[in-house]
């Protein structure tokens, strides 16, 4: 939601401020159990004894963020956005300091000389080529890292932090990838090793079947009890270890325009319509009134909304198609001017910077005024004699790979921001013509290479305004939720009362600790803080709590601590293994009671087919039946042409014979075998598997929880 939205939504907060302040001194205390209630964090956590600061990690966090922002050109993220970045920042800070205490161990160091290497050798870091790119071509631009190194020292302060810390990123992944190095070049794979897993890869054998299916077993023919149940559980412990979870039930209360907001919202939009029609400062009144900022690029007709699309092509500049509304927006659009414009244009430019020049500092000290006396005087030159405009660039160019690209500046697209100045000088100049410009890099001469036809366009400035709930609207959904949960204050009180007013209920079981999603709601998080606070008790209702444009009420159900799930928790995902194990028992005696280990006579008698596989020791799958690896075992322990009898398998009872077996002999030269192997190992530890294991032998106290 727009921001300008966002403050006219909220322009009445003294008055819903009261009004939850007065709800809750009438129907209680809704605020119990808030975990962040007076309580502030100064260590966001703790790696091995080593506390992180709240203040380095949000700090970090909102450099990450800005930086996105930038990647993304937009000016919000998401909750989702801003929890995968504190996510992402968490992880990284425990791998690094993980990393240097093992870094630390091995006196593992990237000296200055292997720095310099990274940033001026002959391939440089990829974040060096990532940060000196040559904007118009897209390629690493060398002479433009020379050019910043050289005048590093008069660079503005800001601009050298962040080359330091550019320098300081470039040695922690440089000390990095020495660690992996040495990890991956300490594997050994012996010639017994190599020739057992050669042995598993190709030993293969060819089977006949039949196959008696659990799923041909009705449920009723077999009994499970609870003593059954709990002897499976007993046995399998291991399959039942969870993390801390909670569950709980919410209810959602959602804010939407009321019939009087609507037409409160329309006679608005209408006067603004009358507004628009007279205004003079068009671009002004746009940005202090609009949910949109004005935009004064132009547009094919196919870049424009359908509803508006014909009329701004077809009608006299000042034109004004609305007020309609498209996804609960109100829209008024005014044709501003229509012109004949290439698509695209492309340039080549040459560049006279100065001191002064407000972004190009430490690349020229000419004042000025010699540098437009210079770039008038190349311009006579270039004029006068268009064919030498290229040496004249390698020869008194500013800009940094002007020596490499000749001042080409590629393809300039029609809008595409940055380049704005360029293009509203270029698409009216004649091809081969040359002309200056001032921008905030210094005087650029600039020549028309080519461009593409023109084709009509048109500037279309929107007033768009959102149909939003009013303060009202949001004090009375706020009421309906605080008598809600006031009045229901009780696990069953919350599942009577979700009945009786028809309101949709939602679940979300066994939440984990720092989830970050729950359905129906952007800003997840503060429920599962609330759930998780030291303070909540099962059967609690929540304190209200808002998410953009709705009132949410929790209640939790139930704690689930880390550790073995209770016997109850799984009961029921438990009752369908041991039910198959039960028809397992009832097929494997059907079998045996048959009498024969004739294969096509047990088949008949089961009213199944014989089929045929070829199978490799080194696979797990039986096709059809899925992931039946027990099986496969046993069939390579089988004497052949011999009948198995029956075997248990995951999806069916068996009976097999292996007419034939083959085991590869182990070739005279293994090292082939032993490349496969030690690349295995190796690509697990490139994919940072060794930092799980770092982090299973750390104490890390992570208290990100009660603070995000």
């Amino acid at each position: 939601m727009a921001a300008i939205g966002q403050i006219r939504k909220h322009s009445g907060l003294i008055i819903l401020v009261v009004g939850i302040a007065l709800a809750a001194f009438v129907l209680g205390d809704f605020f119990k159990g808030n975990p962040n209630a007076g309580r502030q964090r100064q260590y966001v956590g703790a790696i091995d004894g080593e506390k992180i600061s709240t203040l380095v990690f949000e700090t970090k966090v909102n450099e990450r963020v800005e930086a996105t922002k930038n990647q993304r050109q937009t000016d919000k993220l998401s909750p989702q956005d801003i929890y995968q970045i504190r996510q992402g920042i968490w992880n990284e800070m425990v791998e690094d300091v993980l990393l240097a205490k093992e870094l630390d161990k091995l006196g593992l160091t990237v000296t200055s000389e292997e720095l310099s290497d990274q940033i001026l050798g002959e391939n440089p870091h990829q974040y060096i080529k990532q940060s000196f790119t040559n904007p118009n071509t897209g390629a690493f631009d060398r002479e433009m890292l020379r050019n910043f190194l050289q005048n590093l020292d008069n660079a503005n302060p800001e601009m050298r932090k962040r080359y330091l810390n550019l320098e300081s990123i470039i040695k922690s992944d440089r000390k990095k990838a020495k660690f992996k190095n040495l990890m991956t070049k300490a594997y050994f794979v012996p010639d017994q090793f190599a020739a057992l897993d050669y042995k598993y890869k190709n030993s293969t054998a060819d089977i006949r079947y039949v196959a008696a299916k659990f799923a041909d077993v009705a449920d009723s023919a077999v009994k499970v009890n609870d003593s059954d149940l709990k002897n499976y559980y007993n046995n399998n412990l291991f399959r039942y270890q969870q993390e801390e979870t909670r569950s709980i039930d919410y209810v959602i209360f959602e804010v939407k325009a009321s019939p009087g907001d609507r037409k409160q919202i329309a006679n608005t939009v209408n006067g603004l319509y009358k507004e628009f029609k007279e205004i003079s400062e068009v671009a002004a009144f746009v940005n202090s009134v609009s949910d949109e900022k004005y935009d004064s690029t132009y547009k094919k007709q196919t870049e424009l909304p359908v509803r508006i699309a014909k009329d701004m092509f077809e009608s006299p500049i000042g034109t004004m198609v609305g007020p309609y509304i498209e996804n609960e927006v109100y829209h008024i659009a005014k044709l501003m001017d229509r012109q004949q414009r290439p698509d695209s244009l492309q340039l080549s430019q040459l560049l006279i910077t100065y001191k002064e020049a407000p972004a190009a500092a430490g690349i020229s000290e000419r004042s000025k005024a010699d540098a437009e006396k210079l770039a008038d005087s190349l311009l006579a030159v270039i004029n006068k004699t268009p064919s030498k405009f290229e040496d004249i660039v390698v020869g008194f160019s500013d800009f940094p790979s002007a020596a490499e690209d000749k001042g080409e500046m590629g393809w300039i697209i029609d809008g595409t921001p940055g380049f704005e100045v360029y293009y509203s000088k270029g698409y009216k100049m004649k091809t081969g013509e040359v002309e200056k410009i001032e921008t905030s890099l210094g005087y650029h001469i600039l020549k028309l290479v080519e461009k593409t036809e023109a084709i009509e366009k048109v500037r279309v400035a929107t007033v768009s305004r959102s149909i939003e709930p009013s303060n009202e609207t949001f004090q009375g959904k706020y009421m309906e939720a605080s008598m809600f949960a006031g009045s229901n204050n009780t696990l069953e009180k919350f599942d009577t009362a979700v009945v009786n007013q028809g309101l949709n209920k939602r679940s979300a079981d066994r939440i984990a600790m720092m989830a970050n999603r729950l359905a129906g709601l952007e800003n997840a998080r503060q429920i599962i803080r609330w759930a998780f606070s030291e303070t909540t008790e099962p059967g609690q209702v929540s304190y209200i709590m808002q998410d953009e444009d709705k009132y949410i009420v929790a209640v939790l159900k139930s704690i689930s601590e880390k550790g073995t799930s209770a016997f109850e928790d799984v009961k029921e995902q438990i009752r369908p293994l041991v039910v198959n194990q039960k028809k397992a028992d009832v097929l494997e005696k059907q079998i045996n009671d048959f009498g024969t280990t004739d294969l096509y006579g047990i088949a008949a008698k089961l009213n199944q087919a014989v089929d045929t596989a070829i199978v490799s020791f080194n696979s797990r799958n039986l096709p059809g039946f899925g992931s039946e690896y027990e099986l496969i075992g046993r069939i390579f322990t089988l004497q052949a042409g011999v009948s198995s009898g029956p075997i248990k398998g995951n999806n069916a009872v068996f009976v097999v014979i292996a007419d034939e077996i083959n085991f590869p002999e182990t070739p005279a030269d293994l090292a082939g075998s032993v490349g496969i192997v030690e690349r295995k190992f190796t690509a697990q530890f490139t994919n940072n598997s060794y930092v799980n294991a770092l982090k299973e032998k750390a104490d890390i106290e992570d208290n990100r929880l009660m603070i995000y």
